[in-house]
């Protein structure tokens, strides 16, 4: 690691030179501020120094397409042109089986020539294949100048770039899958902090921070209950813990209502200010209507991956976690019913930046997960508001996002019947909890319920990850 970080501190000359990540050849170059989907985007600041660097550039109709996954060639090309196209190596462009003359092959084979890849035993790069999260840090890391040590014989050959990027805080180990793909945002992210780092603008630091940018800041001097959301005003409910300090990071809990219940219902009936015990804030959105007595978090034709209020996920914890001390590391939903639905198929689709959930009686959207999330999933089989095969199908969707196997172990609380299931990601393990509650509190045939003691239960859950 010192002869890693001796590359990394020692200033080079940057050769910067305008790629392009999708129209390699095609469309007008925009401004960064041109862009119309980058607002809320995490990494809209690497978005903008590479743009304004000439580094990369959006597409035509003025987007960037933050979430779009990259390639293993775009990557390559992404890397060096950005930083290290190496000059004293023999420009040879049939390396591999599937490469030989195409835009990207000397690329690719000076990747291979400098040691960064090696392709597969095959014999092909299969340069049109998106690449994944260990693959782009892989890439990244040592394209840079890093080399890291081999891993413990027990672990896997990618876990010391996990930790380095976790460490060095690029990307947190609790934020995303080894195998997940690779987006555009996320690259752009880590070519903007080597560059950082070649150029002196700033040093990689070793040693994890999980603060937000609220931490050591003054509280606002009034508890925020509404934020303008694309133009429309959100309401919501807030519960700061008593004796709130700007100086200890705490966890930040969004708890989301189905479609007749208000914020304010279920903040009675979820049990989750009473179980937290003043460690969170929880943040109790008000979704919009929909009819005369509803309410929901999407508009109709949404597609799976960007229903309405992911934005107003995205725009609530930032503004959050600018203005509180927030435990970035420790964010996380509950929710009953359609809010469910709506928090199982956010935690698919926001998975790189939610830790774990506690859903009841709810669906989900399926999608390409973006990152590993805990869960603790409760249903009834009797439940016909919500049925029992849609709650089968959000566990499912967890068994696949966290890489469980279909064994399952009985854990608690047996009230609920809950099962943990085996070989799941390290981070993010999946309890599903088929109870048999049938009555509500006030003895009325209900299997739709909310059991009393399932926020304490979910809190639990959360404490122990």
């Amino acid at each position: 690691m010192a002869a890693m970080k001796k590359k990394f501190f020692t200033a080079t000359g940057i050769v910067l030179i305008v790629i392009l990540l999708a129209l390699w050849a095609h469309g007008r170059v925009r401004a960064a501020n041109e862009f119309s989907d980058i607002q809320n985007s995490p990494y809209q600041a690497s978005i903008r120094y590479l743009v304004q660097k000439g580094i990369v550039q959006g597409y035509a109709d003025g987007t960037f397409r933050p979430h779009q996954p990259i390639n293993r060639a775009e990557t390559l090309k992404l890397l060096f042109e950005s930083n290290l196209i190496p000059q004293d190596l023999e420009p040879v462009n049939d390396c591999f089986k599937d490469v030989g003359g195409e835009w990207f092959s000397y690329y690719v084979c000076a990747a291979k020539q400098k040691g960064i890849i090696k392709g597969y035993p095959d014999g092909f790069f299969r340069p049109g294949q998106t690449v994944n999260k260990v693959e782009a840090l892989k890439m990244s890391i040592e394209a840079f100048g890093g080399q890291l040590n081999a891993p413990k014989e027990q672990g896997e050959w990618y876990q010391p770039y996990i930790d380095f990027s976790h460490d060095y805080n690029l990307f947190s180990r609790y934020s995303f899958l080894p195998n997940s793909a690779t987006t555009r945002g996320e690259m752009s992210f880590l070519v903007h902090q080597f560059l950082l780092e070649k150029s002196g603008e700033k040093k990689l630091t070793k040693g994890h921070s999980n603060l937000s940018a609220g931490c050591g800041m003054p509280a606002p001097g009034k508890t925020p209950t509404q934020s303008v959301v694309n133009g429309v005003n959100r309401d919501y409910i807030t519960v700061i813990p008593k004796g709130y300090s700007p100086t200890k990071p705490v966890k930040l809990i969004f708890a989301f209502h189905g479609r007749t219940n208000s914020n304010a219902m279920v903040q009675g009936y979820y049990g989750i200010d009473k179980a937290s015990q003043n460690e969170a804030i929880i943040v109790y959105p008000a979704g919009l209507p929909t009819g005369q007595s509803s309410r929901g978090w999407s508009d109709p034709g949404d597609p799976a991956n960007d229903l309405r209020d992911y934005a107003l996920f995205d725009q609530l914890l930032a503004e959050f976690s600018n203005n509180y001390c927030v435990d970035l590391d420790e964010v996380y939903v509950v929710a009953h019913s359609l809010g469910a639905w709506f928090a199982n198929s956010l935690a698919c689709f926001r998975g790189n930046v939610i830790r774990g959930v506690g859903t009841l009686g709810g669906g989900t959207s399926v999608g390409e997960c973006t990152g590993p999330v805990a869960a603790m999933i409760w249903h009834n089989p009797k439940d016909r508001l919500v049925p029992f095969s849609q709650g089968e199908t959000a566990r499912n969707q967890y068994l696949r996002q966290n890489q469980c196997s279909s064994q399952s172990t009985p854990v608690e609380p047996q009230s609920g019947n809950c099962v943990e299931y085996q070989g799941c990601y390290q981070e993010a393990p999946v309890v599903w909890c088929p109870h048999n509650v049938d009555t509500d509190n006030r003895g009325t045939y209900y299997p739709h319920t909310w059991p009393k003691f399932t926020g304490s239960e979910i809190w639990k859950f959360f404490k122990s990850l």
